[in-house]
């Protein structure tokens, strides 16, 4: 059920992409200066959007019997699954209201409006969920009708901010096929990225001999979110702010420096995920999802370089050659498809954790190289790969002593981990003093 659920959430995430049009948002809001055009970008951008999730939630209506098939299906869950995927497309309604008053807090530069509609949308589907499972017996078609109240609640509570793009005469499909053009890219690029990190459980439910290890593939996933809400969190911020500062003359300089902090960042916040993974699976689970600690740190790297990727991504979007961007995900996520398909069966889920850190390692260097030729990307990386080699020692030791972990030992992982941050923090600290006397 766990399994199912996470599953379901990677299918919703997907087909949302075909609604992100916010590279293409960001784009003409800053390149048009006047009031009403801007007012324009974000009413027709919304109107796509509900259009969009008419026509989806319609098929998933009448196709959730053929979609529950591609999840763990049994006797007794069937008719759960099928009605959970029939209101699914529900849950766009607010989601579309949200995930557009995000973006408009995020283009005015107002990140605290959007932390608190990321949080008000946490704190209610939690409470709701939490009160579900241990009173009543929640199964997966409670816990997605109670996303979709969460959710509703928030729309509501920024109310406010919704009206200022909900006048359907800002629409203007002019500047619709605009936001389109410049944006089809990413759709591509989404679903390709989603393929990295999600076809691991769909290929496991075939693959896997063991179907309880596609709950630890899940478990992984949701232990790594830290990491991957700080990759998104660094995403969401960084777009509008490159955009806003491009035209400065030491716009590389600040660059730079958003670069190795991001890197040094994510570091930081691996070693310490792995750090206190037994912890967080005693809090979470039990001892038999200890055995998650050998695909975590995979994982973690994974998504550090999808965050390096991310920022080797926008001197395209700068210069309107975002299908570069299209290639190297293309390849990236073909190959991590690849990976798990061939080796899956025979080694197990670990192989979820290698296909994600190669296939986004594949995808920074392709991304790198064509930036430098192409949109004249001028980025230091030396100090991040000082940082990614500190990490890939400590990893190294981790899965050296994984056995000791697993018996409930915990003093190496300690102990490394604490030298490993010491090391990081001195590099740090001595990149900022070369660069202040400098």
């Amino acid at each position: 059920e766990y399994s199912n659920l996470v599953m379901i959430q990677s299918g919703f995430t997907i087909l949302t992409f075909i609604m992100a049009l916010n590279s293409g948002v960001f784009y003409y809001y800053y390149e048009w200066k006047k009031e009403k055009y801007r007012k324009m970008i974000f009413s027709s951008w919304f109107y796509y959007q509900f259009f969009l999730a008419i026509i989806i939630g319609i098929i998933l209506f009448f196709t959730a019997e053929y979609i529950s098939g591609l999840l763990i299906e049994t006797e007794n869950n069937k008719d759960n699954l099928i009605i959970s995927v029939k209101v699914l497309g529900l849950l766009f309604v607010p989601y579309i209201f949200n995930i557009t008053n995000i973006n408009f807090y995020r283009i005015d530069r107002r990140p605290k409006k959007a932390i608190l509609v990321v949080f008000f949308e946490s704190l209610f589907t939690a409470l709701i969920v939490i009160i579900g499972l241990s009173y009543y017996n929640f199964g997966i078609f409670e816990v997605v009708i109670s996303q979709i109240v969460g959710r509703f609640i928030v729309s509501i509570l920024f109310l406010k901010t919704i009206q200022s793009y909900f006048l359907w005469k800002y629409f203007s499909l002019k500047i619709l096929n605009k936001l389109l053009y410049f944006s089809w890219p990413f759709f591509i690029i989404s679903s390709f990225s989603w393929l990295i990190s999600n076809i691991d459980k769909f290929i496991g439910v075939e693959l896997l001999n063991n179907k309880e290890e596609i709950a630890i593939l899940a478990f992984a996933f949701q232990i790594t979110l830290p990491i991957a809400v700080l990759a998104d969190m660094i995403r969401m911020a960084i777009g509008p702010f490159i955009m806003s500062i491009s035209a400065e003359t030491n716009a590389n300089k600040t660059y730079q420096k958003v670069y190795d902090l991001c890197v040094f960042s994510g570091v930081l916040a691996l070693v310490l995920l792995i750090t206190f993974t037994p912890l967080i699976t005693y809090m979470l689970a039990d001892k038999s999802f200890l055995i998650v600690i050998k695909v975590v740190p995979l994982i973690g790297v994974a998504s550090i370089l999808s965050l390096i990727s991310n920022q080797f991504s926008i001197s395209f979007s700068l210069v309107k050659k975002n299908q570069y961007i299209l290639i190297a995900t293309v390849i990236s996520g073909a190959l991590a498809t690849f990976i798990n398909l061939q080796f899956m069966n025979k080694y197990g889920f670990i192989v979820s954790g290698i296909s994600q850190a190669l296939s986004t390692l594949i995808m920074a260097i392709i991304l790198l190289f064509l930036g430098r030729r192409i949109t004249k990307l001028d980025i230091n990386i030396n100090n991040s790969i000082i940082y990614l080699l500190v990490l890939g020692v400590f990893i190294t030791f981790v899965y050296s002593y994984i056995p000791q972990i697993l018996n409930g030992n915990y003093l190496q992982l300690i102990f490394s981990s604490l030298l490993t941050l010491i090391i990081l923090l001195g590099l740090f600290i001595k990149t900022y003093l070369n660069k202040l006397n400098g």
